[in-house]
């Protein structure tokens, strides 16, 4: 008998079912984290190129808006 206090409790399969939920929750929240971290962090250079394409953007939908 090698079953342990979670197998007895919720059958072999579903201990493995368990383990595998926090795998992949571990995983997804990895994924994540890393998502948001390269997300929020831009260069000078495309911080710069990003804000004349939105002032651009923002002249074509509103020709009559001051340049600032």
């Amino acid at each position: 008998m090698s079953d342990s206090g979670v197998s007895m409790l919720l059958g072999h399969a579903s201990a493995q079912m368990l383990w595998l939920w926090f795998i992949g929750a571990f995983v997804l929240g990895g994924a994540l984290v890393y998502g948001v971290m390269k997300a929020g962090h831009l260069r000078r250079s495309e911080r710069a190129r990003l804000d004349r394409a939105t002032e651009e953007r923002q002249r074509q939908e509103d020709p009559y808006k001051r340049p600032t």
